[in-house]
């Protein structure tokens, strides 16, 4: 079918997933559990639909983002309503801000491949902006990726100083 096994194992749970949902829905005794299973179809479907399009703009990049968030999150609150809207905002800023915090604690550790990342995604207006939208997403990896492992296992603690790093990848930005 498709060449990615990654891929195919997503359908395949997506589709198994609505499928128990379904067969909850025909085996269902009350309207109250048939609604409930409905609304999960629904809740699953806004998921999967946010995650997806936060896939698309990593693989596209960042520069039609705000537009594309724009009439999605129009589409959600619409459908879903003002919560959905709100959980999808919430969702947006914690998948890119993961996804933005380990790129850049890979490039501050020296990793050659977060470099060339951020090099095709951002300009230094860009990421200087991000950066500051995204700081407290970073220091809570950092947080949860250094400091409490180096505690819980007695290993040092590498250093964040967020002004070096910002420097340091501004610059690596302005280099090319």
């Amino acid at each position: 079918m498709f060449k990615s096994k990654d891929f195919n194992m997503l359908l395949l749970l997506t589709v198994l997933i609505l499928a128990i949902l379904g067969l909850g829905i025909y085996t269902s005794p009350t309207y109250t559990q048939k609604m409930q299973l409905i609304n999960s179809i629904i809740y699953f479907a806004a998921v999967l639909f946010i995650a997806s399009v936060t896939l698309i703009v990593l693989w596209h990049g960042f520069k039609h983002f705000a537009l594309m968030l724009a009439i999605i999150l129009g589409a959600i609150i619409s459908l879903l309503g003002i919560e959905a809207g709100i959980i999808a905002v919430v969702m947006t800023y914690v998948i890119w801000g993961f996804t933005f915090s380990i790129e850049m604690l890979l490039a501050h550790n020296g990793v050659e491949g977060a470099i060339v990342w951020f090099k095709k995604h951002y300009t230094t207006k860009s990421f200087a902006v991000e950066y500051r939208v995204f700081y407290p997403m970073m220091l809570t990896m950092y947080i949860f990726l250094e400091v409490i492992p180096g505690i819980l296992y007695q290993e040092a603690i590498l250093d964040f100083n967020p002004k070096e790093l910002y420097k340091a990848m501004y610059n690596e930005l302005k280099k090319g």
